[in-house]
């Protein structure tokens, strides 16, 4: 290896290792991530953590003289969703400086020749915000091979 090979290693390495202590503080700082998200007319408030679970459910007190039943479930979804979108941008945002030092950083193969320039994950498929039962929820090859379910319902005893 020539000085210069050794010299974009150290680079390499020192980079590498501020990666790691940002990387450490941006877990810590997502761990409190919250978001709240607002449905009927701030009827409903729901508020979720980082991983989206939520941790705080509030409703206004004359809810039931403005919503029926459905509406109010209607509601709550929709205001989880919300919550769930927004804590996914604040985490987004954590992100986005590693990402910047990232792209800029020398490509692998740069310093080793026949190593591909990233090493990379397959990227995670987005969830389905449907419920349960909806078409878009239904497997492609569901119908065709008789395995479609009959619909959505609680099937578990003692629920």
């Amino acid at each position: 290896m020539s000085t210069a090979d050794e010299e974009l290693l150290a680079e390499m390495l020192k980079a590498v290792e501020a990666n790691m202590v940002s990387l450490r503080d941006a877990y810590q700082q997502r761990a409190q991530l919250t978001a709240v998200g607002t449905a009927a007319n701030k009827l409903v408030t729901i508020v979720v953590n980082a991983d989206g679970v939520v941790i705080e459910t509030r409703m206004a007190d004359d809810i039931a003289d403005e919503l029926s039943p459905a509406e109010i479930a209607k509601a709550v979804t929709t205001a989880a969703q919300q919550a769930c979108a927004e804590v996914k941008r604040k985490a987004d945002e954590l992100a986005a400086p590693m990402r910047e030092r990232h792209a800029g950083m020398p490509k692998l193969s740069e310093l080793l020749p026949g190593l591909p320039d990233e090493l990379s994950l397959p990227t995670l498929t987005e969830a389905s915000t449907a419920p349960p039962g909806s078409a878009e929820r239904e497997e492609p090859d569901a119908e065709r091979n008789g395995t479609r379910r009959a619909g959505p319902g609680v099937t578990e005893p003692g629920w």
